[in-house]
């Protein structure tokens, strides 16, 4: 039974969120080739980081739960990452298998961090842009793995600092990477901004992953930051009411299910509300039939 609801809750996930509520919203601002307004460009941005979302979430979920079924336990592939506190984490919630092959072949036999700093970040570096570059043949997805190596080095930067100076003030914390890294430690209001901006970073890379071109890449950018002046509104009131309510309920989710399953919630749960949400999952995608795309990851 959890094999199938799994099976559902992925069908639910690509065929109504990913491709009927939100792909069209994303692929009308990134297919434009006029001027868009930065309301349409962060909505289409938002849209499609909910859209690769659901939709790889989605595949990974129907591939754990058919394995499920078959008696075999495939391992979590998502952890809600976009309640990431800090990039290191989020790279422990987002495609793990992936994160975990990128760590143990390529980052830990290049030296990871046991040769110093500057090789640790230069191991940092070569690891995302490769773990980019096996994305596709285009210069757009290096991009996208050099910006998250920026992201954590900054984030490296920062705690090798503080690191430094507790040191010297004899604080008898060894490290305070972690901490940082993973919101341990900081107040309540301070994690859920970290984890903000987290998010809003994480969108600009989406940009380079999503955009064929750099011209097209550069963009939406300039639109996203108020630098594209009269340009013509291409979303209705409608889908940027549907996108804003979906990312926003996939973000509060996120932060309420950071450090728990979705298994371990539906056992918590009385049976008559697994049953309701089972049911309106299976409602939905009947009608959410004419949907006839592939998943996105079927092309890497």
């Amino acid at each position: 039974m959890e094999g199938l609801f799994l099976l559902s809750l992925g069908l639910f996930m690509k065929v109504v969120l990913a491709d009927s509520m939100l792909a069209g919203s994303a692929d009308t601002i990134f297919g434009s080739q006029g001027k868009l307004g930065a309301l349409d460009a962060w909505t289409g941005v938002l849209a499609f980081s909910g859209q690769i979302f659901f939709d790889f979430a989605g595949y990974s979920t129907c591939a754990i739960g058919a394995a499920l079924c078959l008696g075999f336990i495939l391992p979590l592939n998502f952890r809600f990452p976009y309640a990431a506190i800090g990039f290191t984490d989020f790279w422990r919630r987002w495609h793990i298998t992936l994160s975990a092959w990128l760590r143990d072949y390529l980052y830990i036999p290049l030296g990871g961090n046991r040769k110093g700093r500057l090789r640790t970040y230069m191991n940092l570096m070569i690891t995302m842009l490769l773990g980019g570059l096996w994305h596709g043949a285009n210069w757009t997805f290096v991009a996208w793995g050099g910006l998250h190596g920026l992201y954590l080095w900054g984030e490296r930067l920062f705690t090798d600092r503080k690191d430094s100076r507790l040191s010297r003030e004899g604080n008898p914390i060894p490290a305070m990477a972690e901490p940082v890294k993973a919101g341990i430690g900081l107040p309540a209001s301070n994690r859920w901004a970290y984890a903000l901006l987290t998010f809003l970073l994480i969108n600009i890379t989406w940009v380079f992953f999503r955009s064929p071109t750099f011209t097209g890449a550069g963009n939406v950018l300039q639109s996203m930051f108020g630098m594209v002046h009269e340009a013509t509104p291409l979303l209705t009131t409608i889908a940027i009411i549907k996108v804003a309510v979906i990312v926003a309920a996939m973000l509060v989710a996120h932060w309420l299910m950071r450090n728990t399953t979705i298994l371990d919630l539906i056992r918590r749960l009385p049976w008559w509300v697994t049953g309701l949400s089972w049911s309106l999952m299976l409602i939905l995608l009947i009608l959410s039939q004419e949907s006839s795309s592939s998943f996105i990851y079927f092309q890497f």
